[in-house]
């Protein structure tokens, strides 16, 4: 069986949880799927017990559909991306710089969707993109620290 650097899980993990919180929870997600909530809170769930335990592909697309947005496809491209597996050394000012951009960009969403005192659909999309992003990157930063 194959299996995921801790980085690579933690972002897969990452976008699992972004996209059923997208769909609005576990219990909405599980129904939409036809599965049991408990089966679909080991798929995003990072404890070490259920690390290397991950959404199949067609549940992974339904849930992508139903949220509306690719948070897992996006993912799984990402792994097929990748350069490599990023060693320790890797965080570096830059990095951090980066990571702390991404943040900011979540920030600045949340602020601009709340500026007449509502969060409409569209922007709710664009502050989960913003959230999925940051995410992600926290996810490598923590496989990085483990």
């Amino acid at each position: 069986m194959f299996s995921f650097s801790c980085e690579d899980a933690g972002a897969i993990k990452a976008a699992t949880a972004a996209s059923i919180e997208a769909v609005g929870g576990v219990s909405r997600a599980a129904d939409a799927l036809s599965i049991g909530s408990s089966t679909l809170t080991k798929y995003a769930s990072p404890n070490e017990e259920w690390r290397q335990n991950f959404i199949r592909l067609d549940l992974a697309v339904r849930l992508d559909r139903a949220s509306g947005h690719p948070f897992l496809l996006e993912s799984f491209s990402g792994l097929v991306r990748r350069d490599g597996v990023h060693a320790p050394a890797d965080v570096t000012p830059t990095a951090v710089l980066r990571l702390n951009a991404i943040l900011d960009d979540v920030v600045r969403e949340v602020a601009t969707a709340i500026d007449d005192s509502r969060i409409d659909a569209g922007e709710r999309l664009a502050i989960r993109k913003r959230i999925v992003a940051a995410q992600r990157e926290l996810a490598r930063l923590d496989a990085l620290m483990r």
